[in-house]
């Protein structure tokens, strides 16, 4: 049986989720804008449930980005710390903090599904102009989170199995 290569497969998933969570950003702002310009004007109506999908698209948006913005450290960073230390200390630190993180992102993920499942179970809706299911939410931050989280432990399995020599300091 062929071996099937797991890594460009996921890295084009989590690049396709970026994608999409830019082109849901677009569609905000072009939302939102249609909202502000048909309150201005009496003749433009905007639709009753632009509010909501935009209510309901920033979180979406931004748990469809995160996993790529982990993957190519665009998250927060403090570079003054990372220039002060050795590349040894660098290194641990990275370590320490990926794990740290992928720990943090599973335990909001296990929070988020938890609370999902349970609005899930009672059916409760967040009655906006449209309703919507309230586990929505909940299954948005769930699954983005623990992306978050297989992205930062890859981070700390590549930099554990890295060969690269490290850096002197003098």
């Amino acid at each position: 049986m062929p071996r099937i290569p797991v890594g460009p497969i996921w890295t084009g998933f989590i690049r396709s989720l970026f994608a999409l969570g830019a082109v849901y950003l677009g569609l905000i702002v072009i939302g939102t804008l249609w909202d502000v310009i048909a309150r201005a004007i009496p003749q433009l109506h905007a639709p009753v449930w632009l509010s909501t999908v935009i209510e309901f698209g920033l979180p979406s948006s931004a748990m469809l980005a995160a996993p790529w913005l982990v993957r190519t450290r665009g998250h927060v960073a403090m570079e003054l710390i990372n220039a002060a230390l050795s590349a040894r200390q660098r290194k641990a630190l990275l370590a320490f903090t990926d794990l740290a993180a992928a720990g943090i992102c599973l335990f909001v993920a296990r929070y988020a599904g938890l609370a999902g499942l349970d609005s899930f179970e009672r059916g409760e809706v967040a009655v906006r102009a449209v309703d919507v299911p309230r586990w929505y939410l909940y299954a948005i931050l769930c699954s983005g989170l623990t992306l978050c989280a297989i992205e930062f432990l890859r981070h700390a399995v590549l930099a554990a199995c890295s060969t690269a020599p490290e850096e002197t300091t003098s």
